[in-house]
């Protein structure tokens, strides 16, 4: 599997599988990172930059993935950008404490839990369940008929 076409080029499109081992393989990097952030830093500033920096990094990666996965599916890759934006503001916003705390959250906590949520679901069935196109579209071949 080539990982470099993988997490940063925005051509063609990808399979299910492929999708899956991508995202499973940003949420290790993400979850490994955090806990090691928490680990060390705790819930300071400091954590919370260093995880919104994480955020920052793994974004692009994220949207290459993504936006291959919506082609496969004939959609426009920057449809990717409808869901990962709005979680992009959503660390923000806890980056900067805007959303209560985990165990008391606010009305935009409640807010920001309730997005996360939806785009969860979208990215899942849209791009983790359903099936791609099964024959060449404007965004190249069907992946599985290679």
């Amino acid at each position: 599997m080539d990982f470099g076409y993988l997490f940063t080029s925005f051509d063609g499109r990808i399979n299910r599988a492929k999708y899956w081992i991508g995202s499973i393989a940003l949420a290790v990097i993400s979850i490994v990172f955090g806990i090691l952030i928490a680990s060390l830093f705790g819930m300071t500033t400091l954590g919370a930059i260093l995880i919104t920096l994480v955020t920052l990094a793994l974004f692009y990666p994220a949207y290459a993935i993504a936006a291959k996965r919506f082609q496969d599916r004939d959609k426009p890759g920057k449809t990717a950008l409808y869901g990962l934006v709005p979680v992009l503001l959503v660390n923000f916003l806890q980056l900067f404490g805007m959303t209560g705390t985990p165990e008391q959250p606010n009305t935009l906590g409640w807010i920001s839990s309730l997005v996360m949520l939806a785009v969860g679901l979208w990215f899942l069935v849209e791009l983790g369940i359903l099936k791609g196109t099964t024959v060449p579209n404007r965004y190249g071949p069907d992946p599985l008929a290679r």
